[in-house]
């Protein structure tokens, strides 16, 4: 019994990598399958600036759906192929249609197709931004289009959009990253109108081994090379493969929330990877404003007020070195949750950020504040006169004290710390973690 038994399942772009495993995934867990990509494998030379090595990684990673789908049956599965480029409306519908002709129905559609590439402003020509924007984008469109009305006659369905860090806007990847915000936009306005009908509208960024990742990773890495004179910080390039395990081992948390238990999970981005990292980013919220009672601002009037105002400790985002630093493809790290991340915390062996909230000289005594770890990252151990509360907002982190306790801490888990004992807790390995601490006052 799998916990998609009796599910249709659409997924495009499934013949190879991401796409591929939740392909399969999905149908271990007993779902029909329609997997799908343009047209069937063709052979391909290796690019003259590809590394022969670099060539063979791609290549044993490459499919289609056909090959997807018999791999499929071949473990007992239920599949179909239909090959099709959602980006053409027609194709789209054939491949919607192809479900409905084959199962019956459609429970759960995966926009996974994507237009890889890379490029500035000046150096993305008018073919490079279509291929990157047309397939996810437009095909995302596309598909929903003509699934909704079934999902809705079906009283309900699932429907996961594959988006990517680059929605934040990552630089030299300007097509990509507007292909990646559309879909977010896509998936919130959906959501909000499809709720009511039991059709959820989730967003997943995912990071997994794949062609596209093998091909687009190198030569951004040889690119920076080219562009600096010096090889890329290897601790930056170990995350980024450490975060792009296998396609197959990032599937489950999309499957779990195709469920029926999680109806109520919707308009949501999610950050999963195949290393077992799994991330929800904040909804977009106004963090400052300024208001006139009467007439518009003069510009004298914004040089006086707008710093101390509406850019009252503003950081630009055009600052962040997405490339260079781990922490920018890290939601958690680059972000927090709930609260800023904080500054840089002393006294932490490795990287942390503190966002003190409540500081202990405050007349309650209490201190509170969270705090973020990069992956691994422990606190020393220590103790408190009072005790201290530990919260998880999000990622998974790790406790410990020397009366034997140990946990993991999960979004939502609690662990209370009696004063005086020795204890302490950070991120799991591989996994960022954020927490809020709340420390009391020393008992009388």
């Amino acid at each position: 019994m799998g916990c998609l038994d009796g599910k249709v399942a659409v997924v495009t772009g499934s013949g190879q990598g991401v796409g591929r495993g939740i392909a399969e995934y999905f149908a271990a867990q007993g779902a029909e399958v329609v997997t799908n990509n343009r047209h069937p494998l063709m052979p391909e030379e290796r690019p003259a600036d590809e590394p022969e090595e670099e060539f063979e990684r791609y290549r044993a990673l490459r499919g289609d759906a056909e090959a997807t789908a018999s791999a499929i049956r071949a473990r007992g599965g239920q599949a179909v192929a239909c090959f099709g480029d959602v980006a053409d409306p027609e194709d789209a519908k054939r491949l919607v249609d192809c479900a409905i002709h084959e199962f019956g129905r459609i429970d759960i559609l995966v926009n996974n197709a994507a237009g890889l590439g890379q490029g500035t402003i000046e150096e993305t020509c008018e073919e490079s931004w279509q291929r990157q924007t047309r397939a996810k984008l437009d095909g995302a469109f596309h598909t929903m289009h003509y699934a909704v009305p079934y999902m809705k006659k079906q009283g309900g369905g699932c429907i996961l959009n594959c988006s990517s860090n680059a929605w934040l806007g990552f630089s030299g990847l300007d097509a990509y990253s507007a292909a990646n915000a559309g879909v977010v936009g896509l998936t919130w306005a959906a959501s909000k109108e499809l709720f009511e009908y039991g059709i959820r509208v989730n967003a997943y960024c995912p990071q997994a081994d794949s062609p596209g990742h093998v091909r687009e990773f190198g030569r951004t890495v040889r690119q920076l090379a080219q562009e600096t004179g010096e090889a890329p910080d290897p601790e930056v390039i170990a995350h980024a493969e450490r975060m792009h395990g296998t396609a197959y081992d990032m599937a489950p948390f999309l499957a779990w929330l195709a469920t029926d238990a999680e109806k109520g999970i919707s308009g949501s981005v999610f950050q999963v990877t195949g290393a077992g990292l799994i991330a929800r980013y904040t909804e977009p919220e106004v963090v400052a404003k300024m208001e006139k009672d009467e007439g518009p601002w003069t510009i004298e009037e914004l040089d006086d007020e707008a710093p101390s105002g509406l850019f009252h400790g503003y950081e630009s985002i055009a600052s962040v070195d997405d490339w260079g630093d781990p922490a920018a493809a890290d939601p958690i790290l680059r972000h927090g949750i709930i609260f800023p991340k904080g500054k840089p915390a002393s006294g932490i062996p490795g990287e942390a950020y503190l966002n003190l909230l409540v500081g202990p000289d405050d007349p309650s005594g209490c201190a509170l504040g969270t705090v973020t770890f990069a992956p691994g990252v422990m606190n020393d151990w220590h103790e408190h006169e009072g005790w201290q509360i530990l919260a998880c907002l999000g990622g998974l982190g790790v406790y410990e004290d020397k009366e034997g306790r140990k946990c993991f801490m999960r979004p939502g888990d609690v662990v209370k710390v009696p004063p005086h004992l020795s204890h302490r807790h950070g991120a799991a390995p591989g996994q960022s973690f954020s927490q809020l601490g709340l420390v009391l006052p020393a008992q009388d």
